[in-house]
């Protein structure tokens, strides 16, 4: 078995599910066993850094010009319900290694951490490995307290090279991620009517993965749209809604709404949730969401995700991918959104540093690509729908690209690595870094 595989088995052992809105934030013992277990035997220098609870690990060879740098998270989302193996024990079936976050990303991880003693005798460049626990939250107390660090250090990066993707495929262009929060009171009314309930279940084409980012609405059905739709055109009144709810960026797979159907001469007087009701009525509005953006392969991408009733409020979280920046216009539709729908409460709206988008005619892109074609794998770079900490350096104008394994189920029940796959990403790598030393 190659060393990155049981390296991954390792590292899918750690229980770093990252789910703030549940107060779960990771554990740092797995970069502790990282730093103390692979890197200090190598003779990396390495720093521990914490923001807000949450843990990244920085190792390098401070040595020739250029700097590249190889980022990757081992913080995963929660593991959610169906999986026919254990999601914390690394499952291997033929070519296929199960377990959360063998796609997203600890199998890329597990690559790079794997790669480390290469770097040491087959390069000569500056290389910088750092790994966080904060990615599915944001980033922000991970990636994005980083440049500092390494600004002290004088060691800048020149290049960015991501694993946060899949498909084997250069990944130059992400949307900015967005997560909308609504904090609702509860508004009972009362009416006559008959009780009812129906569930919800989500459609994503091919089984692809559950992730919110990939969500396509062409393609896909969003549980929430499905509620929506029924319950506005027959003019229902919601008294409760529940559901399988992981996170705001993960599709939930069901959802159950209690209603009430009005009947004026023979129905019994029932209580319904009139901010409850509003806002599900306005879920259907987000297949037509307008913001200004610039153009995405994948357009504008909004979606219901997570909801949690408290002692007097309804928490809605909803996920935005947009090739934008600017909170003052998510903000703007949203205070729209609750005004056309009757829906009182207060808008949160948090979102990242910008979109990735490293061009085309830089030089680690056009290294890439000659890279690509020795592999006999695809040069074109493309846009991917998730977002990943590559913002933080292509806000900055550091060219950044991603390059991930085969796998599937991202975010979903059952996530798996494709073992042969992370062969050719190790070879990408490490031809990757000795290309651009050449120049």
């Amino acid at each position: 078995m190659r060393s990155y595989v049981n390296i991954l088995k390792k590292l899918i052992s750690y229980q770093t599910t990252n789910n703030p809105i549940e107060q779960i934030i990771p554990d740092h013992e797995i970069l502790t066993y990282i730093e103390d277990e692979l890197f200090s035997p190598l003779g990396y220098e390495t720093i521990l850094y914490e923001s807000n609870g949450y843990w990244s690990l920085v190792a390098y060879l401070k040595r020739k010009e250029p700097t590249a740098l190889f980022i990757g998270h081992c913080d995963v989302v929660p593991p959610g319900p169906e999986w026919v193996t254990d999601p914390f024990k690394l499952t291997i079936k033929e070519d296929k290694a199960y377990g959360r976050g063998a796609a997203d990303m600890k199998g890329s991880v597990a690559v790079m951490l794997d790669l480390a003693e290469d770097f040491l005798t087959k390069t000569e460049c500056s290389i910088i490995i750092a790994i966080n626990l904060d990615e599915e939250s944001g980033g922000k107390d991970g990636a994005g307290q980083l440049m500092p660090i390494l600004e002290d250090l004088n060691l800048v990066p020149d290049f960015v090279i991501n694993g946060d993707a899949n498909g084997l495929q250069i990944v130059n262009r992400r949307r900015n991620p967005f997560a909308i929060a609504l904090n609702v009171p509860k508004s009972k009314t009362k009416i006559k009517g008959k009780r009812e309930t129906r569930n919800f279940k989500t459609e994503i084409a091919g089984n692809r993965t559950m992730h919110a980012a990939y969500f396509m609405r062409d393609i896909d059905i969003h549980c929430a749209d499905k509620a929506s739709t029924y319950l506005k055109k027959g003019k229902y009144k919601v008294s409760n809604l529940r559901g399988n709810f992981v996170k705001n960026n993960v599709l939930p797979s069901e959802i159950t709404v209690d209603y009430i159907i009005p009947d004026e001469k023979n129905g019994e007087i029932l209580n319904y949730d009139e901010n409850l009701t509003n806002f599900l009525y306005s879920v259907i509005e987000f297949n037509n969401i307008d913001i200004p953006s610039n153009p995405s392969d994948y357009g504008i991408n909004l979606t219901f995700n997570y909801y949690r009733e408290e002692s007097d409020n309804h928490l809605f979280q909803m996920d935005l991918r947009i090739m934008s920046k600017s909170h003052e216009d998510v903000r703007t539709y949203f205070e729209k959104l609750v005004k056309r729908f009757s829906i009182s409460g207060n808008i949160e709206v948090r979102g990242s540093i910008g979109p990735v988008n490293t061009s085309e005619d830089s030089l680690l892109i056009t290294k890439a690509k000659e890279i690509a074609k020795e592999l006999q794998l695809s040069e074109k770079p493309i846009e991917m729908g998730g977002a990943t900490d590559s913002r933080f350096f292509s806000a900055i104008q550091i060219p950044a690209i991603e390059f991930g394994p085969l796998g599937g189920n991202v975010h979903g029940s059952n996530e798996y690595v494709e073992i042969s796959s992370l062969e050719i990403v190790r070879d990408f790598y490490l031809k990757l870094v000795q290309n651009l030393e050449k120049k």
